[in-house]
């Protein structure tokens, strides 16, 4: 049966597994305050803060909850600003601390920001919270300031192009630097008294500034060359050139720069390589680098330095993402490490399976070859890779018994250019084939007394754990997918632009020619001849709703003794990932009851 509903919550005495995730982490101006938002054991979303010199955290609740378009930035006065993004406009509140604990907050709504887009940069001026830009379809964008009291959003100034990024020049949050977009694109310098607009002075025109100390005036900049980005360290205001550290460079795995130190002589960076991130503070005069002791985990790709020290946000498969307070001569501070004490989330490991053409790294929970159940997880992208991360889903099913095997089969980053390059102009090709091939040997390790694993899968892998059900469906024995496209071809025809340059650069329209034939899902819906969840969020910009519907439909026609069973679940006002929206508790109810072959909870 294929149905729309909207999920509902357990009913009252029902046992619940605890969820707690953390999205949308941003730091005030200064570093004093960091927030994001945060759900636990509740559907909606509410503000967190993190009063990061006290090490306190507290949560907010809101009237009408938050949703993952909710952009959070915290004020130095402690206080919240919420920007509420919306499709007619973007409301701006002004959120107070509740009397109590957990309490209500007091919300005063300061205006409201038209523009097919708005994007939020925390200010360190004194009464100015954030500085925000909105663009319009002219290609022009408005500056606006926000206040920190309460007043009006006041527009500073348009300009006549659309600009990304932020990064503070000077310590007083009069000059911003942003990279203008288009043709011309360079480094521009916006005078935020002024409302003039004026290119920085010393970087190339191709240089991208990363990092700025103001009071240092030192900058960190990435430029392409040779084929490859490349580091920069500058002077602010020097026209000589740009002097590229070759140990920093050398670094090998993916690196983000985090943040400077405010005398601007080290470096903090995220390296990224198979499943796991590295802490690493390079010394830019002397280059070279150190590795800051952390637990396996990851990094999230945003942190703050300040005299009180490095603030990164950090994750671990039995650690939902918190900051992380990094001070000299000090062994690192989890901010919040009574949580993980007192809740016992489930650990992880990382382990090497068998893929059709080698080895492959795959994140697992529990026990595969002896547990009850074990489901299969395919990750989104398909330029991306599962990471040694906190995940409620995966909590949810290990707490309960179940296994997870999470590969980072052939198309996966991290694990260098052949392995991530195998599938341009093949998806569905060589990852589908490490797919089969891992589930065909963890069948047989299990043995024909426990059930066949279980499929899941988000975006890229909904589509692909699709392919894998048509493919070989007496392998499985159901499969949850979360936002499945049809085929690259369908995808390119109705996705956005930035979904359509993905195709085009990883080759997702190419046809591949074997005995499956092309990789359609309206083509193959004849062949799923098992249980099926399909989960799509009704205001998905990434990939439209319409897929999950026509592909419903055509395995509706599809009818016949063998047929699926299906179960489609749509979310009113659902983004990407409905997992992580205001209903995203019932979501992974309802996940979570389907991959353990219980009740799926439906109103």
């Amino acid at each position: 049966m294929s149905v729309i509903v909207t999920p509902a919550g357990r009913a009252a005495g029902e046992s619940r597994l605890p969820d707690a995730q953390r999205i949308n982490f941003r730091f005030s101006g200064r570093g004093r305050y960091a927030a994001c938002l945060t759900r636990r054991d509740h559907d909606h979303l509410v503000p967190e803060i993190w009063d990061l010199p006290r090490a306190r955290v507290r949560t907010f609740r809101t009237r009408g909850g938050e949703t993952w378009l909710s952009v959070p930035t915290p004020t130095e006065e402690g206080g919240l600003l919420l920007c509420r993004l919306g499709a007619a406009a973007h409301r701006l509140i002004l959120v107070g601390a509740p009397a109590y604990e957990g309490g209500r907050a007091e919300e005063h709504e300061v205006g409201a920001l038209h523009g097919d887009a708005v994007r939020i940069v925390a200010s360190p001026t004194a009464g100015t919270a954030a500085l925000a830009f909105t663009s319009g379809p002219d290609g022009r964008t408005s500056v606006w300031r926000l206040s920190d009291r309460g007043e009006r959003p006041e527009r500073i100034t348009v300009l006549p192009c659309s600009v990304r990024g932020g990064v503070w020049l000077d310590e007083a949050g009069r000059r911003l630097a942003l990279t203008r977009v288009g043709p011309e694109a360079a480094t521009v310098v916006l005078d935020v008294t002024g409302g003039t607009l004026t290119p920085l002075t010393g970087p190339a025109h191709d240089e991208r500034l990363l990092l700025a100390a103001p009071g240092a005036g030192v900058l960190v900049t990435a430029a392409l060359r040779d084929g490859a980005y490349r580091l920069g360290v500058r002077a602010l205001g020097d026209d000589g050139p740009t002097r590229r550290p070759e140990r920093l460079n050398a670094v090998e795995g993916q690196v983000t720069p985090l943040a400077l130190h405010p005398a601007g002589r080290r470096l903090a960076l995220a390296v990224n390589r198979r499943t796991g991130s590295r802490l690493v503070l390079h010394d830019l005069a002397e280059d070279a680098g150190v590795d800051v002791e952390l637990p396996a985990g990851t990094l999230l790709p945003l942190a703050h330095w300040s005299g009180a020290g490095l603030h990164v946000v950090h994750s671990a498969p039995d650690r939902p993402p918190g900051v992380v307070r990094v001070a000299d001569g000090c062994a690192p501070r989890f901010l919040s490490e009574g949580e993980r004490r007192e809740t016992g989330w489930e650990p992880a490991r990382v382990r090497t399976c068998s893929g059709a053409a080698g080895p492959v790294e795959a994140i697992v929970y529990g026990a595969p070859e002896t547990s009850r159940e074990v489901v299969v997880a395919l990750h989104g992208g398909p330029e991306a890779a599962w990471q040694f991360a906190f995940d409620p889903l995966f909590q949810r099913l290990a707490a309960g018994g179940v296994a997870v095997v999470a590969p980072n089969q052939r198309g996966s980053t991290g694990y260098g250019a052949a392995h991530r390059d195998a599938i341009r102009g093949a998806w569905g090709g060589p990852d589908l084939d490490d797919v089969l091939h891992l589930a065909r040997d963890l069948t047989a390790r299990r043995g024909p007394a426990r059930a066949r694993p279980a499929l899941y899968g988000v975006s890229y892998g909904a589509h692909l754990g699709l392919l894998a059900a048509a493919a070989q469906p007496d392998l499985w024995s159901r499969a949850a997918a979360v936002a499945p496209f049809l085929s690259g071809r369908e995808l390119y025809e109705d996705g956005p632009p930035s979904v359509r340059a993905l195709l085009d650069r990883l080759g997702g329209r190419s046809e591949i020619d074997d005995e499956l034939g092309p990789r359609d899902l309206l083509r193959l819906a004849g062949r799923m001849r098992l249980p099926l969840l399909i989960v799509h969020g009704e205001d998905d910009p990434i990939i439209p709703v319409g897929h999950s519907r026509r592909l419903c439909a055509r395995l509706r026609e599809a009818g016949g003794r063998e047929a699926a069973e299906v179960t489609y679940l749509e979310i009113p006002g659902g983004g990407h990932d409905p997992q992580y929206d205001v209903r995203g508790g019932a979501v992974l109810d309802a996940v979570t009851d389907f991959l353990t072959m219980g009740p799926c909870h439906r109103p």
